[in-house]
């Protein structure tokens, strides 16, 4: 019975003919989709002990790879046909994953071929950097201004047929049809061209950055269309402006005392329409509004936040992770972070809560003050 179930499961095995239990087997094993020439010597047969198994120089190489795992079934298994079973089962998944790393190996060279002759065409000059493994490269490029530029590609396994990711410094992201022929050429054409169209935008960003104290963002980058800049004491303006019309009106927002700041707005509200293109943001603004924007810092105007009071009365700080002071008292015109002030008037035994608005002493004049509770 014993015999007749081994050749049952490997058919392609013969026994010498003769009587009694066969002391050995030849023929061919199928390890995956290959019959590989074996020659069984079984002096105990069916039991596994004293087995020894000889092959060609193929299947020896497959059983090197997974010695390890052969030597530990051989001692579990009792039988010639169980240990043969196992045998079969273990060298197959050790050829496949053989075959996986092969397959894996073309296709990272090929990968790799065709991402170094797309680098090629796009120019090594403009590389600054390239992971050991070709996953991360930057690229640089100047605009016609001389800003640097820098697009930073996360290559995948699956380029050039599956696009990279791709990061840009620019307000609106880099837009791209990915063309898997032209491969990282098209990243970079698409680049140029964003970068062509975003120029005035940023003249007009620059300009502000070196004419004002700008409040936040106190790092701007390429990305940013925002700045909150000092127009006088105690009254600051949140702009935003436009990336497809930069020289236009931007969104504006007043942060100060309501008496203050409602004037502006008034102001603002009634004279948008003499808002010139031809002019700076800073000028129009100073003609519009009748006041003057606190100028960049310089050597003479450290510490120009401490004397225009932009500092939280509470913290002494300007930022708070990522928030400016942006309530005012109305009696002394000092500046809270919201989450400074609640917290103060949290702690005084006088403050009283309303719904979702907590009143009480400024921490300044102590006169009434009141913000609501931060979600």
């Amino acid at each position: 019975m014993a015999v007749s179930d081994l050749c049952t499961k490997f058919p392609l095995l013969c026994i010498p003919v003769s009587s009694g239990q066969p002391h050995s087997f030849s023929g061919f094993i199928s390890i995956g989709d290959i019959d590989y020439a074996v020659y069984l010597s079984t002096p105990h047969f069916p039991l596994l002990k004293g087995l020894t198994l000889s092959t060609d120089a193929q299947l020896s190489s497959i059983i090197h790879t997974c010695q390890a795992q052969l030597s530990e079934v051989e001692k579990t298994c009792s039988t010639v046909l169980e240990y043969l079973i196992k045998f079969q089962h273990i060298c197959s998944s050790s050829q496949r994953r053989e075959q996986d790393v092969e397959d894996l190996s073309l296709l990272r060279s090929s990968h790799l071929r065709s991402l170094l002759s797309h680098l090629e065409v796009v120019g090594w000059s403009r590389v600054t950097q390239i992971s050991p493994d070709f996953t991360s490269i930057s690229l640089e490029a100047r605009d016609e201004k001389g800003r640097s530029h820098l697009l930073q590609v996360r290559i995948g396994s699956g380029y050039p047929q599956e696009p990279p990711c791709v990061e840009a410094d620019m307000p609106l992201g880099l837009k791209v049809s990915w063309n898997s022929v032209e491969g990282l050429s098209c990243i970079v054409s698409a680049w140029e061209d964003q970068l062509k169209s975003l120029q005035l935008f940023w003249d007009v960003l620059d300009e502000l950055d070196e004419m004002v104290l700008v409040l936040d963002p106190q790092n701007p980058t390429r990305r940013h269309t925002t700045r909150r800049i000092l127009l006088s004491n105690h009254v600051s303006v949140q702009l935003c402006v436009s990336v497809a019309h930069p020289r236009s009106l931007p969104q504006c927002h007043f942060l100060g005392t309501s008496r203050l700041t409602a004037p502006l707005n008034a102001l603002l509200t009634e004279k948008y329409e003499e808002w010139d293109p031809d002019r700076s943001i800073v000028s129009n603004l100073e003609a519009i509004l009748g006041v003057s924007v606190v100028k960049s810092r310089s050597a003479d105007s450290e510490g120009m936040a401490e004397e225009w009071s932009a500092e939280c009365a509470v913290c002494y700080s300007l930022h708070l992770e990522d928030a400016l002071p942006d309530l005012t008292c109305d009696h002394c015109s000092q500046a809270f972070h919201v989450q400074c002030l609640y917290e103060w008037l949290c702690n005084l035994t006088n403050s009283r809560q309303s719904m979702n608005v907590i009143f009480g002493e400024c921490p300044y004049c102590t006169q009434l003050i009141s913000c609501k509770v931060p979600s």
